[in-house]
């Protein structure tokens, strides 16, 4: 059962979401002369490192060592790692359909990519966007307002990049709603797990799960504000300038100082 505030989460990712899709789905034109989000990327970025590194996985170390507490190896990084690392193979996936139909000239007259690539990219996305919103399901409310932040910058902006996608393929309009519904719903769905993993298991199982979960999500903030997209890496394309990096930074030292405000890391 999801708390008020819970629900008033749910619900405001999913209005962020459909309206960074908004106008790739509905004013196709404008959206394809439109650059995004750059600044709100790069922050996003800045805070996406903090939580991770200064949030979640130290809670996650903490929960896990209550758990087995005779096992002395860093198995929430291990945890992190495997996250990353399947993201990562998901983005090669992707890379590499890409370069198969551009040398095989599978586009269409209209210059239209295959269907095949928002669907993956799709996966690729909603994938992370589930592990986020579980851990938001399970943090308590002082950790959960920064996760919920970050969380409204990245889907706002990946919608936005998402849908673009998705009208400059060759899925038809009810494939594309059909399809960026199902994006929209990842991170609610991660939320609705998460409580009910919260609310219903307890004792050394919950520790576990928990752990778990805060894992995945760390590996997963890493990836989104490192190596995600390859070459068009928020990391990368948006925190080269200076403002770019600016924001960046004000958003890792602005979510570095929140944690030193609300104490220790593993009361998530």
């Amino acid at each position: 059962m999801l708390t008020g505030l819970q629900w008033f989460y749910l619900i405001c990712i999913l209005l962020i979401t459909f309206a960074g899709g908004y106008v790739p789905l509905f004013r196709q034109d404008k959206a394809k002369r439109d650059e995004g989000f750059p600044s709100g990327q790069a922050f996003t970025v800045g805070v996406f490192l903090a939580l991770s590194l200064t949030l979640m996985l130290p809670s996650a170390f903490h929960l896990l060592q209550q758990a087995f507490p005779g096992v002395d190896y860093p198995i929430a990084s291990i945890i992190a790692i495997v996250a990353f690392v399947f993201l990562l193979s998901l983005e090669h996936v992707t890379v590499h359909i890409k370069l198969k139909m551009k040398i095989t000239r599978k586009i269409t007259d209209e210059g239209l990519a295959p269907a095949s690539i928002p669907i993956i990219m799709t996966v690729m996305i909603a994938i992370p966007s589930f592990f986020l919103g579980t851990a938001l399901g399970v943090s308590d409310t002082s950790a959960a307002v920064f996760i919920f932040v970050a969380i409204m910058t990245h889907k706002s902006s990946a919608g936005f990049a998402l849908a673009l996608k998705m009208v400059r393929s060759t899925l038809t309009r009810i494939q594309t709603f059909t399809i960026f519904s199902m994006f929209a719903c990842s991170t609610p769905i991660g939320i609705l797990v998460g409580a009910d993993v919260h609310q219903y298991l307890g004792g050394h199982t919950m520790l576990v799960v928990k752990g778990m979960i805060l894992s995945l999500a760390a590996g997963t903030f890493l990836y989104m504000s490192t190596v995600h997209d390859f070459r068009h890496s928020p990391m990368i394309a948006n925190c080269s300038s200076k403002k770019g990096f600016l924001f960046m930074f004000c958003g890792f030292v602005i979510t570095a100082l929140v944690r030193l405000l609300i104490g220790e890391a593993h009361r998530m």
